[in-house]
């Protein structure tokens, strides 16, 4: 079935849309535009969209209108000739296990057993039908590297990023049901509805996360001294855990971290000279080289991103003091950041400190231990490469991200991961450009 919009007149009785119906299917139904009404004297003779008159819900001896104790007016559906059932302003999952073709109608006397029927309705809606989204699966491994015993995949070489090796995802969850993460995504639009040249889209997400380390190391030969870099590879899917297009993908992204370590620099192309085989000779006189950090973070994000960050680590007993992080640009308007929107700004407390989530998760999951991560663009020769339409609408030019590494309950097997993630994206707003932070932040904890 393609997704399609469907415009439907409150004059009408039982339009067939031409859509049909499986067992198997699986379709929602949202409201987009329009107005209607099924009594121009009722509701101060103005009209209302397709949850109806709420204060005139038809009555079981009125059996004539196509759904009785339901609002007179709302847009009731049936596939086929089969019950009929309420899909008001949505959105709206078709009930399954029916099959046939999906009809719409006003909820009004459509036989005019009672009066004028639908001779003095007035107006009509636009409702959009699409494919459901379906739960992903979140119980396997997002990178499965082939097992080899030699070499082998790097452990303790690794420092601290060996605690990250496996898959994580979202566990933990509030009283709404809801994971400990938020959001906050600040999209350019001209458009009359939008005055500040920007929209937010912000939510809750969840996400599997799977890191890998590969099977050898990666040197950086250096003439006297060799940087290794001891690798793992990650794979990122990420999905809304909320609002209209919950369950949908909104994010993948893969990449690597490395720690690297400092070495002498091997005799030879493999330690050996120019003898055959292997070996452990150094060249005379080898120096190990020193760097300001160890740890790198290479991301390619397919929006035409990618992004080169470096930092440091320090481990700490005790739990972490999550900072407050400001999401707040400067030079345009804010207002919209405090006020809730439950499509586009579900959380103004999140929104303005995205690190709340953070917070609130640790109160929920009480961590003795952990290793903090700090990696920067900014640092060591690190950057952001962008492509032309992204350099021109949302150009990236910063990144940082904190992660911690977490044990619980005086465990010394650290299970619970969280993370804060800034990226500076430069919108152009009104002929200037805006700087706007784009935060992500959530609490995972490994799976396997």
């Amino acid at each position: 079935m393609t997704n399609q919009s469907v415009v439907v007149h409150a004059n009408q009785s039982w339009l067939d849309t031409g859509i049909t119906v499986s067992p198997s299917s699986s379709l929602t139904i949202s409201f987009q535009t329009g107005a209607w009404t099924a009594d121009p004297s009722t509701n101060h003779q103005q009209l209302y969209g397709p949850a109806g008159d709420a204060a005139i819900i038809i009555p079981a001896s009125e059996p004539g209108y196509p759904l009785v104790g339901a609002a007179m007016g709302a847009l009731v559906g049936r596939i086929n000739d089969g019950p009929v059932f309420l899909i008001g302003a949505g959105p709206t999952v078709l009930p399954s296990g029916q099959s046939g073709n999906l009809s719409l109608c006003i909820n009004d006397d459509i036989n005019h057993l009672y009066g004028a029927g639908l001779a003095d309705n007035l107006g009509q809606i636009t409702v959009f039908v699409y494919s459901t989204n379906t739960l992903p699966m979140l119980t396997y491994p997002v990178i499965n590297e082939p097992a080899q015993v030699s070499p082998a995949a790097a452990g303790s070489a690794l420092g601290p990023l060996q605690h990250l090796i496996g898959t994580w995802t979202n566990q933990l969850k509030d009283t709404d049901g809801l994971p400990y993460s938020y959001n906050v995504m600040p999209l350019p639009q001209v458009d009359p509805s939008s005055p500040t040249g920007y929209i937010l889209k912000n939510f809750a997400y969840y996400e599997e996360l799977t890191f890998s380390a590969i099977h050898g190391s990666a040197p950086n030969r250096g003439g006297l001294g060799t940087q290794n870099c001891n690798v793992l590879f990650y794979e990122q899917r990420v999905y809304f855990a909320e609002g209209p297009n919950k369950n949908a993908l909104v994010h993948a992204e893969n990449g690597s971290l490395l720690f690297i370590n400092d070495q002498l620099q091997a005799l030879g192309p493999y330690g050996n000279g120019d003898q055959p085989g292997l070996g452990n000779q150094t060249v005379a006189n080898s120096v190990a080289p020193t760097q300001q950090f160890n740890l790198i973070k290479q991301i390619s994000v397919p929006h035409g991103n990618s992004i080169l960050a470096a930092g440091t680590f320090q481990a700490h007993t005790g739990a972490p003091q999550i900072p407050v992080v400001s999401s707040l640009p400067s030079g345009v308007p804010t207002t919209q950041y405090g006020q809730i929107d439950p499509i586009a700004n579900p959380n103004p407390g999140y929104t303005l400190n995205p690190n709340q989530a953070l917070a609130d998760a640790l109160l929920a999951a009480p961590v003795t231990q952990f290793i903090a991560l700090n990696v920067s663009s900014g640092n060591g020769g690190g950057g952001v490469t962008n492509i032309g339409f992204e350099q021109q609408h949302a150009n990236v030019d910063q990144y940082s991200c904190t992660y911690w590494i977490e044990a619980l309950n005086n465990a010394t097997e650290f299970t619970q991961l969280q993370y804060s993630q800034t990226i500076m994206m430069r919108l152009p707003i009104a002929g200037d450009i805006i700087s706007f932070p784009h935060i992500t932040t959530n609490t995972l904890t490994k799976i396997q």
